[in-house]
This record gives C-alpha cells, sequence and structure tokens, in this order.
C-alpha cells in the first residue's frame, strides 16, 4: 500500500465519511470563497472529515461543521490520513 506521502491529493468532492481524516494539501483559486474557507480552518495542512456527502457536503473541521458546495469542495484537494 503506498504511503500517504506518496498518494496523489484528489478533490473533496470526491470522499465519503468511510473516508475517514483527510489532510487539506491546496485549494485552487484565489477569491473571497477560498479566504472564507481558510478563514473556517479549510486550508492546507488542516485535517477535514466528511459527515454527509453530496451538494452541498458537511464537513467537519476542528470540532465544526460546514455545509460546503459542490463547486467549492471540488477546489479543495485532500490526501487520506490513514
Amino acid at each position: 500500500m503506498p504511503d500517504t506521502l506518496t498518494r496523489p491529493a484528489a478533490p473533496l468532492s470526491l470522499f465519503s465519511p468511510d473516508d475517514g481524516e483527510l489532510q487539506v494539501i491546496e485549494i485552487i483559486g484565489e477569491d473571497g470563497n477560498t479566504k472564507r474557507m481558510c478563514e473556517l480552518g479549510i486550508c492546507p495542512g488542516k485535517l477535514v472529515r466528511i459527515v454527509r456527502a453530496g451538494d452541498p457536503s458537511l464537513v467537519a473541521v476542528a470540532g465544526s461543521r460546514f455545509a460546503l458546495a459542490r463547486e467549492l469542495a471540488s477546489r479543495v484537494f485532500v490526501r487520506p490520513v490513514a
């Protein structure tokens, strides 16, 4: 099984609650939405977890939960932690 550091990052929108914790690697785009996501804790290096997949997805970050539209979730690239 490949090491988590060598696995390619994929859009958050492709993951489900079964995938466990995910590390944010990169957020594509430089706009107000990107800045707001980082203010909420969805920024490179942070851990997130999908609570409910769909549009919008429910995402857990640092003890809080946020609804995230599929368009935004597709801009957040993550990698499974385990």
